[in-house]
């Protein structure tokens, strides 16, 4: 089991994984040049950054709609008993079509994010995998129309960097 307390990461390691959040397919050697730090080094952070957990794994970014799923949607969840929220959260984290489960706060209790064919296999999605989860009190949908960004990749410099890099401009 992992901790969820952050790692401190400096300077090379934000700069190896800013780069590896680019194109994970790149060459140690490739990636040592682009940084400036020894194949070796960068080989070793890596690795270590893995170990660590911050790397979770390397996977392809795929078009979601060349490969035919047209539609994005959020299915906002809310639950008889928040007693059985965590139970409900790992259920639905293991439906495969659902790419985020999140327990939120508000009027709702958990926001799922999908990418389906269509409205119908939203529906289906709904009816015949979500909804009969036990505990499960209702559903609400909210489907994109247009997507301007989507991206998974995270900024890492700090602000205190982000401040001196202004400052030199």
């Amino acid at each position: 089991m992992t901790s969820d307390i952050p790692i401190k990461l400096d300077s090379l390691d934000k700069d190896i994984l800013t780069e590896l959040q680019k194109d994970a397919t790149i060459s140690y050697k490739d990636l040592s040049k682009k940084i400036g730090a020894a194949e070796s080094t960068v080989y070793d952070r890596t690795r270590r950054l893995r170990q660590l957990g911050i790397i979770k794994g390397i996977v392809p970014l795929l078009d979601a709609k060349k490969c035919g799923k047209l539609t994005t949607a959020w299915i906002r969840v809310s639950i008889h008993s928040i007693q059985d929220i965590g139970r409900i959260s790992k259920e639905l984290a293991m439906i495969d079509e659902l790419l985020e489960v999140h327990e939120i706060s508000g009027e709702w209790d958990i926001l799922v994010k999908t990418k389906v064919t269509d409205n119908e296999e939203l529906r289906d999605l709904e009816v015949e995998k979500i909804g009969p989860i036990k505990g499960i009190k209702g559903l609400y949908s909210l489907i994109a129309v247009r997507t301007e960004k989507e991206d998974i990749r995270i900024k890492l410099e700090s602000l205190e960097e982000q401040m001196a890099m202004n400052s030199v401009d």
